[in-house]
């Protein structure tokens, strides 16, 4: 399957090309934009943090079948709804931790303000588009593209899956064994 569309995958790119067109310097407005990322950063940790316990607090018992991928193999493992939201929860804190960390190297690095600007506006356009918040916020069935476990949408990783498929289709079927001949 080919991946899908989505216009949210043209924001960045918008925004760099029109602060580049528009020959806007952001150098004056680093303050505003370090208070701007640290607050949208903030504010993305404390909703995961609200959403955990949201979680936690409906208790679903329905079962979802996970399969966790490790280097070399991987397992299917049955969980509870509210453990598979609960891990999902934490995965999305420490993605934003984790972002949070590089943005601020590469800011303190080479003291672009770019990154902040964009972090600022894409954490909260990921944050509407999210499985998690649209289901237990929005109160949006859990069904469809909202079935768990949810689909990680990754062009790469759907690259990487079509080409074993072509070449397990390329390899060629086994050959079968010649009839002995009888004298």
């Amino acid at each position: 399957p080919t991946p899908e569309f989505s216009p949210k995958m043209l924001d960045a790119p918008a925004l760099m090309m029109s602060i580049k067109l528009l020959k806007i310097d952001l150098v004056p407005y680093l303050i505003p934009l370090r208070i701007a990322y640290c607050t949208a950063t903030l504010t993305t940790l404390l909703f995961f943090v609200y959403l955990r316990s949201t979680v936690r607090r409906k208790q679903e018992s329905a079962e979802v079948t996970v399969i966790e991928k490790a280097p070399g193999k991987s397992t299917k493992k049955k969980m509870t709804t509210c453990e598979y939201d609960t891990k999902e929860c934490e995965k999305k804190i420490q993605q934003t931790l984790v972002s949070c960390a590089i943005v601020g190297f590469i800011h303190y690095k080479w003291g672009s303000p770019v990154p902040l600007l964009l972090q600022s506006v894409m954490q909260f356009v990921n944050l509407a588009d999210d499985p998690m918040v649209q289901i237990h916020i929005l109160g949006k069935a859990a069904t469809g593209k909202l079935a768990r476990p949810f689909k990680v949408s990754s062009p790469l990783a759907d690259l990487l899956d079509a080409n074993k498929d072509d070449d397990a289709a390329a390899a060629p079927a086994p050959a079968a064994p010649e009839p002995k001949k009888t004298k």
